[in-house]
C-alpha cells in the first residue's frame, strides 16, 4: 500500500476585513499573484490559473471543486494553515469551518498552526507589525482546544492511530510547549481519542527537533534544502544576495537531489518527508525574491516517484507532504495553470496509481 499524499493548503483566497484595511478594499491572495512581472526572458509571470479560475474560498462551490480535483488526482488530504494569534483571534478560518459544516465534501484534512507574527514583508514596505502572535497561557490552550475539538471529531480529520494530527510551524517559540502538548493530549483522551499527534516543521527557524513530546517532524521544502543542504559557500552567497536586495536564483534539480539523497534522522522520531512543486515568490517580493529555475512536469514526475518510494530510515510509511496545493504567490502550487494545465497533478496521480494497484 502506497503513501497518502497530503498538500499544504493556503486558505487566504477570500476577502477579510483585516486585509482590506491593511492593503485596500478587495484584497485577496490573488491580488499578489496578479501583480507578478517577468524578470528575465521566458520567466513565467504573472502565473495564471487555467481558464482564469480565480476562485473565492468563501464560496462553498469553489471549496467543493478543490476537494473533487484533489480526490481525482490522488491527493489524499489538505493541511490547512490555521492562524490562531491567541485569545481566540483567528484569520482565514472560514474555508475549514465551511468544510466542517458540509460533511458531503469528500476530502480529508488537518491543521497546521502557523504560529507567527504577521509583518508587512512584501510590496516594498518597511517591516511593520500587523498582528502579533500571542501566547496567553493555559486559558488560551483551553480555548484553542475547544475550537479544535469539533474538527477532530469529524471523520474526515486526519488521525494517526486514533490521534488527531496537528502540524506546528514554530514550536520553539511557544512558551511551555511541552506542558501545552500534554494538555492537548489529555483533552484528546477525554474526547475519546488516544491522544494528540504533533508534527514539528523543520526549517531555518526550527532547525532541529525541539521537543521529545512531538511525535514526528516534517521537512519543509524548499526552505529546508536551501538552508541545511547547500554548501557553506552557497549559504554565504544567499546571505549576501539578500543583503544586496538581488534575486536569489536556485536550481530545481539540485534541490530535488538534496531531498532524494538525505539521510538525516531525528532520534527515533518519524519523518514525514516534504516535497515541493516549484518556487518563485517574485509576485510578492519583486527583485528581492527567490526563484527556483528549471522545473518541468516530466522532471517533477521522475523525482516525485523516487521521493514517494523512498526507504530512508524512520520515514513515514503512511504520509508524505507537498508544498503546496495553492501557494500561488510563492510559485508553489499543484493546481492547474495556463502553462502546464493539470500536469503536476497528473504526475502525482500516475505515481500513486502505480504503487497502489
Amino acid at each position: 500500500m502506497g503513501k497518502k499524499v497530503l498538500a499544504v493548503h493556503l486558505p487566504a483566497f477570500h476577502e477579510i476585513p483585516e486585509n482590506n484595511k491593511w492593503w485596500g478594499d478587495g484584497f485577496t491572495e490573488w491580488t499578489n499573484v496578479k501583480s507578478g512581472k517577468p524578470l528575465f526572458k521566458g520567466h513565467y509571470q504573472p502565473m495564471k490559473p487555467k481558464n482564469n479560475y480565480y476562485y473565492d474560498l468563501s464560496n462553498i462551490s469553489d471549496l467543493k471543486y478543490q476537494a473533487e480535483i484533489a480526490k481525482k488526482y490522488n491527493v489524499y488530504g489538505f493541511i490547512f494553515y490555521h492562524y490562531w494569534f491567541g485569545n481566540g483571534k483567528m484569520l482565514f478560518e472560514k474555508p475549514a469551518e465551511m468544510l466542517l459544516s458540509n460533511p458531503d465534501i469528500d476530502i480529508n484534512y488537518c491543521f497546521s498552526w502557523a504560529n507567527q507574527t504577521w509583518i508587512t514583508t512584501w510590496h516594498g514596505r518597511d517591516p511593520e507589525t500587523l498582528l502579533e502572535q500571542l501566547y496567553p497561557g493555559e486559558q488560551d490552550w483551553k480555548q484553542h482546544f475547544d475550537y479544535w475539538e469539533k474538527f477532530f471529531k469529524d471523520d474526515r480529520y486526519i488521525k494517526v492511530d486514533n490521534k488527531p494530527m496537528i502540524y506546528i510551524y514554530n514550536p520553539s517559540e511557544i512558551p511551555n510547549y511541552d506542558k501545552m502538548i500534554e494538555y492537548f493530549d489529555m483533552r484528546c483522551k477525554e474526547a475519546g481519542f488516544e491522544g494528540i499527534y504533533t508534527v514539528e516543521y523543520i526549517y531555518p527557524r526550527n532547525p532541529k527537533l525541539f521537543s521529545e513530546k512531538s511525535d514526528a517532524v516534517y521537512e519543509f521544502e524548499p526552505r529546508y534544502s536551501l538552508f541545511f543542504d547547500i554548501s557553506k559557500f552557497n549559504l554565504l552567497k544567499r546571505f549576501i544576495i539578500k543583503k544586496l536586495k538581488m534575486t536569489d536564483y536556485q536550481s530545481f534539480d539540485k534541490i530535488w537531489s538534496y531531498i532524494l539523497n538525505r539521510k538525516r534522522t531525528y532520534g527515533s522520531k518519524t519523518i514525514i518527508s516534504g516535497a515541493f512543486s516549484g518556487w518563485d515568490n517574485s509576485a510578492r517580493k519583486g527583485r528581492e525574491s527567490m526563484i527556483v529555475k528549471g522545473k518541468t512536469v516530466p522532471k517533477f514526475k521522475k523525482y516525485f516517484e523516487k521521493f514517494y518510494t523512498s526507504d530512508r530510515e524512520n520515514i513515514s510509511e503512511e504520509f508524505c507532504v507537498i508544498n503546496a496545493w495553492n501557494e500561488w504567490s510563492e510559485g508553489a502550487y499543484l493546481e492547474a495553470d495556463d502553462k502546464d494545465g493539470f500536469g503536476y497533478l497528473e504526475a502525482i496521480k500516475e505515481v500513486v496509481n502505480k504503487y497502489n494497484d
